[in-house]
């Protein structure tokens, strides 16, 4: 049961977010895309090509890369809970993340863990904080890489398990893909997909976020269809919004609601990730999530965790 859930908060856990940004986000025009029946255009917008970039885009999946590429501090805390929302174990780190030539490394420069975070063993008891651990905290030393291209060469020579969680990280990086390896949610994870896009009302608006003009693309659930109450089981993917740069098309930041409810499954994750232009290149600054989770032979899990991630050093 532990393989087949593991590598589903993996995928989860791939996104970038922090603190919430003292911005207020402003929303200034909303066009819908009734069932993706795409007609005109929106104040020069091409809104074919538009739905086209954000299936296609690649700025998020680059973002996540540059978190083991360019130098930077990071300080991340984890936080579990009871049904009561007591707390009852944490773990806080921070640390720096170094380049000697074209080595990285993540050097850890203080550490403190409360509660039951781990087992006699050593062990950590929460999958999401092991999850947490070993996407955000690597160990040792390894070849810096940020290209999308050798990332997904990378892939090929994994063994099995490793290819699996890295395929699901798709559902991160690249909304709107049929994930068919996700148990029992992977078909439904497809929001463009035409048995999907019945579910969802999509929309696109000119706003603001991180003091960058954006264009601000929304998937939603909806709440009926056809007259009737929507089946909460039909979707995954409750709510989606997603920034881009006016500019560049870049992917500043990122906000999701997953849920579903089922015997062998139980869960509802919200995310949310902020990524900011250095230079040329996007990094995150800021990653939130807060999630629980319910699975067989485990016990109910309630984490949160956030990283901040700053003092970039890009050329």
């Amino acid at each position: 049961m532990k393989r087949l859930f593991l590598p589903l908060l993996a995928c989860l856990h791939g996104g970038i977010a922090v603190q919430a940004q003292p911005d207020t986000d402003t929303i200034v025009n909303v066009y819908q895309l009734g069932d993706l029946v795409i007609r005109g255009r929106a104040q020069g917008l091409d809104l074919e090509g538009f739905m086209q970039q954000v299936k296609q885009d690649t700025s998020f999946l680059h973002a996540f890369l540059n978190m083991r590429h360019w130098p930077h501090a990071v300080e991340g805390s984890l936080h579990v809970r009871n049904k009561g929302e007591k707390e009852t174990a944490a773990m806080y780190r921070s640390g720096r993340l170094l380049r000697q030539g074209t080595l990285a490394e993540l050097r850890v420069d203080s550490t403190a863990e409360s509660g039951k975070l781990r087992d006699r063993k050593g062990n950590m008891r929460y999958l999401t904080a092991e999850l947490y651990e070993d996407l955000f905290w690597p160990t040792g030393s390894w070849k810096a890489d940020n290209t999308v291209a050798t990332y997904r060469r990378g892939m090929r020579g994994k063994g099995r398990l490793e290819r699996y969680k890295e395929e699901l990280k798709k559902f991160m990086f690249n909304p709107g893909e049929e994930i068919a390896s996700v148990p029992f949610i992977g078909d439904k994870l497809a929001l463009f997909d035409p048995r999907m896009t019945p579910w969802y009302d999509y929309t696109i608006a000119q706003g603001f976020r991180n003091g960058r003009s954006c264009w601000v693309f929304s998937a939603v659930a909806k709440d009926s269809l056809n007259g009737r109450r929507a089946d909460p089981d039909a979707t995954v993917i409750k709510t989606m919004h997603t920034w881009f740069d006016q500019r560049g098309m870049q992917v500043i930041a990122r906000e999701y609601r997953i849920a579903h409810a089922s015997i062998p499954l139980d869960f509802d994750i919200r995310i949310r990730v902020d990524n900011l232009l250095s230079g040329s290149e996007l990094v995150p600054t800021f990653i939130r999530y807060d999630g629980d989770w319910d699975i067989p032979l485990h016990k109910r899990e309630l984490v949160r965790f956030q990283l901040q991630l700053s003092d970039w050093l890009v050329p």
